[in-house]
Formats: structure tokens, C-alpha cells, sequence
């Protein structure tokens, strides 16, 4: 479970962290460099060193980030993001893995 999630600064990204949040119990509060077309690296450089840290963000800035974390290289895909997607990574001896990814399609519906 995240400690703390981040968000951007756009109001969709403050109002799905502060449901998680809710859920989780965990802290909330607004990041620098979430917006869509911010530069991935110094996320991947922040999520190196923390541990249990959700990020809430805009594409295509997650899949750049997601690619950075898992290959070293952010143009190659390779996770592919739907919109209120959740991806989970996880980091063991050095090195990033997918841990899981929902879809909205997988979750049942109201």
C-alpha cells in the first residue's frame, strides 16, 4: 500500500489521489513535472529512491515514465495504458517489474 501519493496539478489527477487516498489511507499531495508532456526522468529518479509511492499523472508522461523505469529507454512502449488504468511496479535488487495493471474493463460495473 502507498504511504503517499502525488499527483499533478490538474484537477481530474487532485480528485482520483484524494479517492485513493480515502481508500488507502494514505497522504495526498500536489507534484512538480506530472503534467502530460513533462520530462519522465526525474520521477524515475525520485521513485528509485522512495518507497511506497503511488503517482497519479496524465499520459503520455505514465507511459514514458512506466518504459524509463522497466527498459532505460521512455519511446519504447511497453506497457499499454488505457485511461483510468492502474499499473503497479515494483522494484527488487535494482530492477523494475510490473507487479499488476487493471483496466476499467476488468472491474465490475455499478
Amino acid at each position: 500500500m502507498p504511504a503517499e501519493i502525488i499527483h499533478s496539478g490538474k484537477t481530474r489527477a487532485r480528485q482520483t489521489a484524494e479517492i485513493l487516498a480515502r481508500h488507502l489511507g494514505a497522504s495526498v499531495r500536489e507534484g512538480e513535472g506530472l503534467g502530460p508532456n513533462d520530462d519522465p526522468t526525474p520521477w524515475a529518479r525520485r521513485l528509485s529512491e522512495a518507497d511506497n509511492l503511488m503517482v497519479v499523472g496524465h499520459l503520455p508522461h505514465l507511459s514514458l515514465l512506466a518504459a524509463l523505469l522497466l527498459t532505460g529507454d521512455p519511446p519504447k512502449e511497453v506497457v499499454k495504458f488505457r485511461y483510468s488504468g492502474v499499473l503497479a511496479l515494483t522494484k527488487e535488487q535494482g530492477r523494475w517489474s510490473v507487479a499488476w495493471y487493471i483496466t476499467p474493463d476488468l472491474l465490475p460495473q455499478p
